[in-house]
C-alpha cells in the first residue's frame, strides 16, 4: 500500500509539471502574437485573451499544488475547474480555424499575416502568408487539448486515490470493531458456559464415590 501511494503521488506531480509545460506554451505563442499585433497597433483577438488568462490561471495552480504534500492534493476540485477553463479555451480556438486549420480565411487574415508582420508588405488579402506561423498555431491548439486532459486525469486520480478511498476505508472501521466485539463477546460466554459445566462435574463427583 505505501508503494502505490508513493506510485500514485509521483504520476501525480508528473501530471502537474506536464499541465505547467503546456500551459507554458502555450502562454508563450499567444504572448508572442499579442506582442506582434500591439507593433501593428491592432486589437488581440478576445479569444486570444481568454486563452492567456487560462494559461496564466494554470501555470500559478500547477507551481502551487506540485509539492507532494497531502493537504496540497485536497486541492483536486480545482483540476475539474481548470479542465473546464482549457476546454472552453481550446474549443474557442479551434473554432476560428475549424477543421482547416492553417488554410482558414481567419489565419490568412489573422494569425498569419500579424505573426509574420506583413502588414509591412501590403494590406490584408494582398500578400501571400505561405503557412507563416502555421507551426506555432498548431501548437497552441495541440498544447491546449493536452493541458485539460491533464487536469482531468489529474483530478480522477487525486480524487480517487487521496480522497475517495481513505473516506470508504474509514467508513469501514466501525464495522469492523463491531464485529470483533461481538466475536469477543460470543467467546466469553462460550467459557463462561464451558466453566460452569466444568464446575457441576467436580461438584457432582463426590456424590458418586460415596
Amino acid at each position: 500500500m505505501v508503494g502505490t501511494g508513493v506510485a500514485h503521488k509521483a504520476i501525480s506531480i508528473l501530471l502537474r509539471l506536464g499541465e505547467l509545460a503546456s500551459a507554458i506554451i502555450v502562454l508563450g505563442i499567444l504572448s508572442r502574437f499579442c506582442y506582434l499585433i500591439s507593433i501593428a497597433e491592432v486589437h488581440a483577438d478576445g479569444r486570444i485573451i481568454y486563452g492567456i488568462v487560462v494559461a496564466c490561471l494554470g501555470i500559478i495552480y500547477s507551481i502551487l499544488f506540485c509539492p507532494p504534500f497531502k493537504d496540497m492534493f485536497l486541492g483536486f476540485p480545482f483540476d475539474f475547474v481548470m479542465f473546464v477553463m482549457w476546454l472552453v479555451a481550446y474549443c474557442l480556438l479551434q473554432t476560428r480555424t475549424g477543421g482547416h486549420a492553417c488554410s482558414a480565411r481567419w489565419y490568412y487574415d489573422y494569425w498569419g499575416y500579424y505573426w509574420g508582420r506583413f502588414w509591412r508588405v501590403g494590406p490584408i488579402g494582398t500578400v501571400t502568408i505561405n503557412g507563416t506561423g502555421c507551426g506555432a498555431w498548431k501548437t497552441v491548439l495541440a498544447f491546449s487539448f493536452i493541458a485539460w486532459f491533464l487536469h482531468l486525469l489529474s483530478g480522477i486520480l487525486v480524487g480517487h486515490f487521496f480522497v475517495f478511498i481513505p473516506a470508504f476505508k474509514k467508513s469501514k472501521k466501525p464495522n469492523a470493531t463491531i464485529s470483533r466485539g461481538y466475536m469477543s463477546s460470543v467467546l466469553m460466554l462460550r467459557s463462561t458456559r464451558q466453566s460452569k459445566k466444568s464446575s457441576i462435574r467436580l461438584k457432582s463427583l463426590p456424590s458418586k464415590y460415596s
